[in-house]
């Protein structure tokens, strides 16, 4: 019931996006190369909770950096306040897939928790490299190779970084998907210092939504 409502949350979220750039800014982009490489991954896979892991954890994880980068950088007022309401959504689904997963990822046996922690690292290697924006230098004319290189460095991308990750580390380790065997791979890919950060959102929506399991168990007694 949930996820149902989900969809349609997504599907406001394409629209309002779909309106703002076409006709504000009247040009648009394919999907980036990374960022599909990982939606057909997760699309393809016929196990749930890699589907969870992919989307709840990694895309809205994704989300969540690029909207908020957005949101306190933007200077378009129009743009700012959309994306904070898309915001708000998409903190729900983050904690929905947290949710979902925590007791389901505690049964998982060796061999299967070191397929997640796999699929979990492919998925943050394709997300680090999806800030290279290469389409959008080559559209603008420009030495994509040399304004690659200059942008990685950029305040803004580092901010983006951090922003992408301090979420996803901290949620990847409170599913138990942060051995030592990921912990050393998340520390070659320079992520690994977010693994101490919050996941406040996640706990508190956790902490409602076992208030309200444990409200409904009394009420059917």
């Amino acid at each position: 019931m949930y996820a149902s409502t989900q969809v349609m949350d997504e599907a406001r979220h394409v629209e309002v996006y779909r309106r703002f750039v076409q006709e504000k800014l009247e040009h648009d982009y394919p999907v980036n190369p990374e960022l599909k490489a990982l939606l057909d991954q997760i699309l393809s896979d016929s196990r749930w909770d890699m589907k969870f892991l992919g989307m709840q954890i990694i895309v809205e994880g994704l989300a969540l950096a690029a909207f908020g980068t957005i949101r306190d950088s933007a200077t378009n007022p129009l743009l700012r306040d959309l994306t904070a309401a898309v915001m708000e959504d998409e903190s729900r689904h983050v904690a929905f897939g947290v949710i979902s997963l925590r007791d389901h990822c505690k049964q998982l046996n060796e061999k299967e928790r070191e397929e997640r922690e796999d699929f979990v690292y492919e998925a943050c290697v394709l997300m680090r490299d999806r800030i290279l924006n290469r389409e959008v230098w080559e559209t603008m004319g420009m030495d994509a190779d040399a304004c690659i290189e200059a942008s990685l460095d950029s305040p803004f991308a580092k901010e983006y970084r951090r922003r992408l990750f301090k979420k996803i580390v901290p949620n990847v380790k409170s599913l138990g998907l942060l051995s030592d065997r990921q912990r050393a791979r998340f520390a070659d890919l320079g992520i690994l210092e977010y693994e101490a950060g919050t996941t406040s959102d996640v706990d508190q929506a956790v902490e409602e939504e076992t208030r309200r399991q444990q409200e409904r168990e009394r009420a059917a007694a």
